[in-house]
Formats: structure tokens, sequence, C-alpha cells
């Protein structure tokens, strides 16, 4: 649903009229078989089961204009009305079928499609699908069948004339492959006494439709099918400019769906776009194995947008991509927060430079460029060269929108934002501030292209991150009116720099509401007031605190990470830690974190100052008590405290164990330690700043402040604490 959101959001950009449908099919064996498993009418599962996909649609933020249901009463009439012109034409025949049948995948398969397995925990051999792997069974009925082998030179014909119908190109071999080499007549109906549940054959109640006769109907039934003036079916918005489908339904929208409006002479889609499957472990998500991501929990947890954005940055069209919690986490702190957000924050500097005053002068002004020095020639070609990539970018990637590739427009976009904030960083504006009218008038084309560079850049965002792109859209006090593509374009609007919002508070309110990155940055508290558990779950639904554990064992080989896991107070206080005992499951209540990364500092640019920046770096300390029962009880301060305490002591080892994974392999020392928390947990700002920590600046675009301890080797850093020991850490019974 996430990709053909983005598609549609796309068109809307350009301006376009779009519509997107998207429904539940909700006919067939497998709905029936799952209905009778619950004792329950089958139209009374398929009523829960729509409400929680139309409320996932409402949650991913999914702007889809009609969610239809194969039960609709208007969807039967279509599907009753499309059987009768196929069998009036001549293309549906009786007959008697024989084969080998699929309940899973809900089709029939041919001879060498089908191999013999053994299942791997009962030892038993059974046919399956080569395609799938699932279990087929030998049927022999009676039923009608759709004459598709009399369309395949036509649809080979249509595959040669059109062959970035499907896409990736990968998928599009698939399917001629298939119609030169397996296609057979399609059985579209089966016999009431075995399904039931279904529309029944027009003036034939022995036979009911098959499901996928049905389900792909669904596309026409919304554009107005059967009541179409003939020639102005584009009224109700078919052909559709794309079908987004996952890689197991290809057959079913790309061979049998075309051939069947072949037979009625009714245009096809004009492309399909396949994508790959979300995998965990590297295994395919499966109830009956656990290792599923509940999206509800997923979003509640990561906020909509960072969810939206690590799909479509992650996941593959031609491949099958792989889910992880800290997927996310890297994702969101290295696109939307590293890049993006301080990207932002670094234009918007209000005490440094006024962006409105900047747009003002380039725009209306023309403030023009003094090249006469070397320094202002430098600075030109720096420029110039960024205002390429500002040019080029909306086009660029339009094309990928077209070549139906919207990951790649969107790694594109990101990949100009950190050419932006590289351009911001060797333009050094800082340095211009304050220093005569000559400096001004680079100071003022700096922050100009850097705002355009944001502006476009958020425009062309809005169908990935729609809420995200408008906050920033917002904070660049762009008018509404003006955020279209014909806007993505420098220097198509001059009259933004003035924030829509009016304090850094109210997108903070904001910000917060949405509940984004709990597990990212510190979320203790100290009074102990219960968050929601769905917010402190985990986005898998299988993932405890042992399996988190387990994963953080794998990070010891990362030098820039240290990582504890938290546990309670031993019960006898004794001498050593037990594996398997004191860090057992029920004892495990969180963990802390330490990473760390070079120093940056925008103010220092000098030759001096690089060299001695390059052997400082920052350590970012990140904890989290997992459940509300344990939090205000001290378990956090004690932590953190302890963790404090334990890096002061180990100083010298920990970074020397960073510096060994360096280029340069020269740091010297932590310049500072910092941790951000949301703006709205003040039980952890407490906690922090009783430990020593200051804010540094104001809430930042995600809502979160900067608590930073800087002298933390000093007299007023780290204290020690009440109590310290380190025990050592018994193996043995876990070989026992």
């Amino acid at each position: 649903m996430v990709i053909a959101d983005v598609l549609k959001r796309w068109e809307l950009l350009k301006p376009r009229r779009a519509l997107l449908c998207t429904g539940t099919d909700e006919h067939g064996l497998k709905v029936q078989q799952a209905a009778d498993f619950q004792d329950v009418p089958p139209k009374t599962l398929c009523d829960t089961n729509s409400e929680i996909f139309k409320d996932l649609a409402r949650k991913a933020n999914i702007s889809n204009d009609h969610f239809i249901r194969t039960t609709d009463p208007e969807h039967r009439e279509a599907v009753e009305y499309f059987w009768r012109r196929l069998q009036e034409n001549g293309h549906i025949y009786e007959t008697k079928h024989a084969g080998w049948y699929c309940v899973s995948d809900e089709t029939y398969y041919p001879e060498n499609m089908i191999t013999k397995q053994v299942h791997p925990h009962t030892g038993k051999t059974f046919m399956a699908s080569i395609e799938t792997g699932n279990a087929v069974e030998w049927t022999e009925e009676k039923n009608y069948h759709f004459r598709l082998t009399a369309f395949k030179e036509k649809l080979l014909e249509f595959f040669r004339e059109n062959p970035n119908w499907v896409t990736p190109p990968s998928r599009m071999r698939e399917v001629v492959n298939w119609v030169e080499n397996n296609l057979e007549d399609l059985s579209v109906s089966r016999p009431a006494s075995r399904l039931q549940w279904g529309i029944p054959v027009p003036d034939d109640p022995s036979q009911t439709i098959y499901v996928w006769i049905d389900a792909l109907v669904n596309y026409i039934t919304y554009a107005g099918y059967p009541r179409w003036t003939p020639g102005k079916e584009n009224r109700g918005g078919w052909p559709a400019d794309v079908h987004v489908i996952g890689k197991d339904i290809m057959r079913f929208h790309c061979i049998y769906w075309p051939a069947l409006l072949m037979a009625l002479d009714l245009p096809l889609p004009k492309r399909i776009l396949t994508h790959g499957h979300w995998l965990m472990d590297a295994k395919k998500m499966s109830k009956s194995v656990g290792n599923v991501v509940n999206p509800f929990f997923a979003i509640d947890r990561w906020g909509v947008d960072t969810m939206r954005y690590y799909l479509m940055y992650n996941g593959a069209m031609a491949n099958d991509s792989s889910y992880s919690n800290e997927g996310v986490v890297e994702s969101y702190k290295k696109g939307l927060q590293s890049t993006t957000g301080n990207f932002l924050n670094r234009i918007t500097k209000p005490n440094k430079w006024d962006v409105s005053e900047a747009v003002r002068e380039i725009y209306r002004n023309m403030l023009e460029l003094d090249i006469k020095s070397p320094r202002a020639q430098a600075f030109a070609r720096l420029t110039d060269a960024h205002q390429e990539l500002v040019d080029s970018l909306a086009e660029s990637v339009g094309q990928d929108f077209d070549n139906g590739a919207p990951k790649a427009a969107l790694r594109k976009i990101m990949h100009f934002l950190g050419e932006s904030n590289k351009y911001m960083t060797e333009a050094a504006p800082w340095n211009l501030s304050n220093n005569g009218e000559r400096d001004y008038t680079r100071l003022v084309h700096c922050i100009y292209l850097c705002a355009e560079s944001m502006r476009v850049a958020a425009i062309l965002l809005q169908p990935f991150i729609p809420e995200k792109a408008a906050e920033i859209l917002d904070r660049l006090g762009v008018d509404s009116k003006k955020r279209t593509l014909e806007y993505a374009k420098r220097g198509r609007d001059g009259e933004y720099g003035t924030p829509k919002c009016k304090t850094n508070q109210s997108m903070t309110q904001q910000k917060t509401s949405e509940n984004e990155i709990q597990r990212a940055h510190c979320d203790f508290d100290t009074k102990g007031v219960a968050r929601s558990a769905i917010r402190e779950a985990t986005a898998s639904d299988r993932l405890s605190l042992e399996e988190e554990y387990e994963n953080q064992i794998s990070w010891r080989t990362s030098a820039d990470k240290l990582t504890f896991i938290v546990c309670k107070p031993l019960s006898d206080g004794g001498h050593k830690v037990s594996a398997g005992v004191a860090d057992a499951n029920e004892h495990m209540v969180g963990d802390i974190n330490l990473f760390l990364t070079p120093w940056e500092d925008d103010e220092e640019q000098d030759d001096e100052a690089r060299g001695s920046r390059q052997r400082l770096c920052v350590g970012e300390v990140d904890i989290m008590i997992a459940a509300p029962t344990d939090r205000g009880r001290g378990m956090g301060k004690a932590a953190v405290s302890t963790f404090l305490w334990f890096i002061k002591k180990n100083m010298g080892a920990i970074l020397a164990e960073y510096a060994s994974s360096l280029e340069d392999g020269g740091v010297l020392e932590i310049k500072e330690l910092l941790v951000r928390i949301n703006a709205s947990n003040e039980g952890s700002k407490a906690l922090f700043k009783g430990l020593g920590f200051e804010q540094r600046g104001e809430v930042n675009y995600f809502g979160e402040i900067e608590l930073v301890l800087k002298d933390f080797q000093g007299e007023r850093g780290v204290s020690e604490v009440q109590e310290y020991r380190e025990l050592p850490f018994d193996r043995s019974g876990l070989a026992a």
C-alpha cells in the first residue's frame, strides 16, 4: 500500500488527478476453510479482517480514494456481467478438468511445475509447487475453462511492443517465459459442492466463479464497469496507470488479467509494478514460525513517516528485503535525523542569519556575487557546482518515477541532501556572518542556496514522508500553494523564509504526539509514569529482551559501540554473575549504550581547528528500561551512573579500540558526552541534569533536546558512584 500511495502522491504533485484504490479479496476456498476453523460465517470473518486493513491504511497515512471489498453488491454485479460477456463471445467452455491444485495459492499448476518434497518434521513425502513450495493435491472435476491458449500470440506480441510493461525487467522476462512454455487453458470455476463461498456462475449454481476471476475484476468495478460509455472508460480512472503487486501474484495480473481484458476488447493497465517480499532473519515471515512484524505496533513505536521512509528506502523491487528493528533505527538516524534534520537546523539558525532576508536579497534585489578575489572565485565555483545539482534534481527524480523506480527516486533525494550538507560545510557560512559587506554577499548566496536545496528536496519528499515534509516546508515558511513540482526548482519561490509555526514548542507538541523513535533515544521515566505497552513493545511480536540481549552481543565487533544489559540487583549480593541465572530473561530490565562518532563543529573551520577536531570524538549515551513496572525504582539512575563511571575508568582502552577502526587512528579524547531526549520526557531530563548534563540549544526538528556533559574527565565531570564493583561472569552454567 505504501508504494502505491507514494506513486499517487507523486502524480498529485504534478499536479494531476490521481485515484488510489485498495481493498480486500474476500472469496475463495482459503477464506471458507478459515471461517470453518473459527466456527464463524465467512462474511463475519471478512467483515472483521477488512476493518483491520482499513485501519492499517489509515494508520499508514494511505491516501486511498476507495476501499473495495469483493463482497460488495456492485462488485458482484460487475463480475457476473464480465462472465456473461466472456461466455457470449465464446471464450468459456465446459469440460472435465484434472490437475494439481494448490489450496494455498488457489491455482492449478502444470505437471512441470510440480515436485516431490519431504516434510522436515514428519518425514512424509508430498507433492508441492516448485514456485511457492506449497502442497498440491490431484483434483478431477467438471468445471468451466477460459481459452487462455488462444491469446498466446497476442500476449507475446503485446509484450514485444511494451517491453517495460512489467517492472523490474527480470519480472518481465519471467512472464514472457511462462507464456512461451507453460500456458494452458485456465480453469475458471469450482464445483459449488467444494466451494460455496464465492459468486455463483450465472445460470449454473452448481459452479462457483474462480476467485481470481472475481478478484481481478475489482480493478474495473471502481472505475464504473459495466456502466461504461464505450470509449470513455477513462472517466472512471481506467485504464489504470499502474497496478502495484507482490511478486507471488504476477501470473494472475501479468498473464490471466491482460488475456481476459483482450477477450472483451477492454483497455489494459499501462504498467504492472512488482515488488519483493519482506523477510525476517532471512526467512519469509510466517505466523506459525513467529517471525512476523505487527505493522500497528511498528507504526506506534517508530512513527508513521519513519516506517514509510524505512520501507521505501530499503524495500527491494527485484529481490526480497530483510526487516530488522536495528535497521529502522539506523535508517532514521542516518536519513531523517543526521541528514535531513541536521541540514534543516543548520539552515534555520536564528542567531546567525535570516533565511527570509537571504531569499529577499537574491530573489528580489538580485544581489550579485563579487568574484574578484581568489577566495570569492573558489566560493563561486563551489556554489555553481551545487546549483547544477539543485537544478537537475526534480527532473532526475521524475525520470525514476517514470521508470517505476520510486526507491531510486528516494535514494537520489537523500544523496542530494547529503551533498547539500557537504556544500554548507565547505562554504562555511558561520565564518561569513560578521565579516563585512563582501562576506555578507557570500553569506546571503550560501544561505539562499542551502534554503533552496532544502525547499526543493522537501517538495520532492512529500510522497514518501508527507507529514515530515510538510513540517519542513512549514519551518521554511513555504506557502501551501507552492508545494507542487512546478515549484521544485531553484528560483521558483521568492516569498518564503518566515516559519509557518510560531515557535519550536508548537512543533514539539506535534512531534511528541506522534511518539516517534521511542527506542532510539532515552525513554526512562524516574517517576514511573507508565507509557503505552505498544510504545514500549518491540515492533516485532516475537522479539523479547532475551533476544534483544542476543542481538546486542553481536555489537561486540563494532568498535564505535559499547553495550551493557541492565539487570535486576543480585538477590544474594554475591561475588559473581552466573550466566543464565542473574541475566535470565526475567531479570533483564533494559540496556544502556555508548555510541562514538567523530567530533564535528560548524564553527571550527581553520586548518588548526580541523587538525585538532580529527583527534576528538563525541559519545552519545542511550538507555532503555523496557517494562513500566521496572521504572521509578532508581534502576535508570543507577545504570547511568555506573555506566559513566565505567567509561571514565576504562577511557584509554575504549578510545584505543575506537581509534583502531579509523583511517587516521588519531582519537585522543572524548570531547563531550550527550544524550538526546524527547522534550516532553521530564523524568529523563531530571535524571541526566541531576548527573551534571546541561541542555544545549532549543528543541530540534524531531522534538528532542540535547543534554551535554562537557568536562567529562575534569572536576565537573562524572563523580564517583557510591558503590562500584566489577564481578566475574561465570559461563559454566551455560555449558551444563
